[in-house]
């Protein structure tokens, strides 16, 4: 029997981290597992994909948080300007 994640798309996923995690957690959490990505493309993606789902001072504290993660491991922060049209495709998709 597959279990409640299983059942649920990435984005319905994200959505659901979104109301149990605060925004400074959350971005904790996603800098942790930065160095796990051998390509960064799909971490940024991920992030830019969070930060849309937030309000927008939340999406703020979300970007803010995360990027202060990213320079306190050496790692460079989010692309965050990158094709926001092919983006809401994304979540539209999902």
């Amino acid at each position: 029997m597959p279990t409640l994640r299983e059942t649920l798309s990435t984005h319905e996923q994200l959505i659901m981290a979104l109301r149990q995690q605060t925004p400074v957690r959350l971005a904790r959490t996603f800098a942790s597992f930065e160095g796990q990505f051998y390509d960064r493309t799909p971490f940024d993606n991920l992030a830019r994909h969070v930060h849309a789902l937030y309000e927008p001072a939340d999406a703020d504290t979300f970007r803010r948080r995360l990027d202060r993660r990213l320079r306190d491991r050496h790692s460079a922060p989010v692309a965050w300007d990158i094709d926001r049209e092919g983006l809401a495709g994304q979540q539209r998709a999902a």
